[in-house]
């Protein structure tokens, strides 16, 4: 995985040792939200009963679900759909 997505130039070694961690976790945390979003739209905080995440481990996974074609925001009249201050995301 390219850490630089992660990490700027400046960042301590602790953060770049961090950010190389990414892929053993992500993957997993991928694949939940997915299996979550297979059974419905649902926000952050919904898909946290349904994959025993926390919402910012969801948070975290999602714009990398977007950008993988994956995962996308539910859209109601041309506007992103928000729920309870989050937005509501279905598979893509």
């Amino acid at each position: 995985m390219n850490t630089s997505f992660f990490v700027r130039a400046h960042d301590p070694i602790t953060s770049v040792t961090a950010a190389e961690a990414v892929s053993a976790f992500s993957g997993p945390h991928c694949e939940r939200i997915l299996a979550a979003l297979a059974q419905g739209p649902g926000t952050a905080d919904e898909l946290m009963d349904r994959t025993g995440l926390t919402v910012v481990q969801i948070d975290r996974r999602l714009p990398e679900l977007f950008r993988n074609g994956k995962a996308r925001v539910v859209q109601f009249n041309g506007e992103d759909l928000i729920r309870d201050g989050y937005r509501v995301w279905e598979a893509a």
